[in-house]
């Protein structure tokens, strides 16, 4: 994710930059103008192709028929009702977003309301969720939309959005904390099964260890409120002469970021609050996992499933050039259901992932219908005025 996106070009005549304060507010691009390289279309094809290989694995030893008719056993009702559950998580997380982003808009000194943050939530998502490499794209519209939807300026915006990425990254370690004490004891039931030996609970131990370190490393790094200057001043060495002074006639922007990174660590309530938040989001989704599998008739526990749902949370992290981990996080279903000993593993795997997958395209068609409706329904919110505290 880029540091900024103003909308003067890096050749722009130097001489022609704004002033600083309006660098730090100018409103940003929501997507890059330029074509793709053809590295970014390799991988793009590269995860087409995992995805429709690891889909046929999940597929192909299925009874058809069977899935059919467990698909229909379930009825409308309860299909709508299976919706709930990533509500409740979009709910969470939207409030978390808010808690992080949320010191009053400097130009009204009044906060967005909590409707924005949930538009922009089911906005991101969507991207997230439907296109390869969703997450840097959502990051970049989050940036946008904070902006558009929220009045967050540039500066605060960024630093905002580190600080929650931190916070994601500890709260899955927390889940998988949770997950460990649940459900150590399946994990090693599937290990030999899935791996060929005993150590896959300790494989996701270290895994969330190395989370929890990650996210301590982010935050330390975020909060010293030196992270925009060190980039800053990497970016200072670029050769160029038109690029340095595009990377100078920012300099305030850069410091400005620092300054709200370092104000977020005195908001320790806020963001302590936000964490939970974001806990709340991840315990969701695995009980939604449960939810799913319980509609179909399957007869497994909660420690049961929250430890395979820890373990396909992160391989779908992992394979984030696959939209939204398709076919690899659905061939890892159907690869526990079996380890687990569940009777005809792989057609009720196929039944609950394709139950999943249309969960998704519901509430990415809802995202994109906000996205899209909220560009014109909400009303820009307005820039601080220059010499305000965002702009200092």
């Amino acid at each position: 994710m880029t540091l900024f996106a103003p909308d003067a070009a890096p050749d722009a005549a130097p001489d022609a930059a704004p002033d600083a304060a309006r660098d730090a507010h100018d409103e940003p691009v929501p997507g890059a103008r330029a074509r793709p390289g053809a590295g970014a279309v390799a991988l793009r094809w590269l995860g087409v192709a995992i995805a429709a290989a690891a889909l046929w694995s999940t597929l192909r030893g299925a009874d058809l028929p069977s899935v059919a008719a467990l698909i229909a056993s379930v009825g409308a009702p309860m299909m709508a009702l299976a919706l709930v559950p990533n509500l409740v998580a979009r709910l969470f997380q939207a409030e978390a977003s808010r808690r992080v982003f949320d010191t009053g808009n400097p130009a009204s000194g009044r906060p967005a309301p909590f409707s924005r943050y949930l538009a922009l939530t089911l906005s991101t998502e969507a991207l997230n969720m439907s296109v390869p490499a969703g997450a840097a794209l959502s990051e970049s519209v989050t940036f946008y939309l904070l902006h558009r939807w929220c009045g967050i300026p540039g500066p605060q915006a960024v630093a905002g959005i580190a600080a929650r990425r931190a916070l994601i990254v500890l709260a899955n370690a927390a889940y998988v904390a949770i997950a460990i004490a649940l459900g150590f004891g399946h994990l090693e039931r599937a290990s030999r099964p899935l791996i060929g030996g005993p150590g896959l609970p300790w494989l996701v131990v270290l895994s969330g260890l190395g989370l929890l370190a990650v996210a301590l490393a982010l935050a330390g790094a975020l909060l010293s409120g030196t992270v925009a200057s060190r980039v800053f001043a990497w970016l200072k060495r670029l050769p160029g002469q038109r690029v340095k002074a595009y990377i100078d006639a920012r300099a305030a922007a850069f410091s400005a970021a620092d300054r709200h990174a370092a104000a977020l660590g005195e908001r320790r309530s806020a963001l302590a609050a936000a964490a939970l938040l974001l806990l709340g989001m991840w315990l969701a989704e695995g009980a939604e996992t449960y939810f799913f599998l319980r509609l179909l008739g399957v007869d497994v526990s909660l420690p049961e499933v929250l430890s395979f749902e820890v373990v396909l949370a992160l391989l779908r992290a992992a394979a984030f050039m696959v939209p939204a981990g398709l076919g690899v996080q659905d061939a890892g279903y159907v690869a526990f259901l079996t380890a687990l000993g569940v009777p005809a593993a792989a057609t009720v795997g196929a039944a609950f992932v394709l139950i999943k997958r249309a969960k998704e395209l519901v509430w990415i068609a809802l995202g994109l219908l906000v996205f899209f409706g909220g560009r014109a329904a909400f009303r820009p919110a307005p820039a601080p005025m220059a010499g305000s505290e965002a702009t200092r």
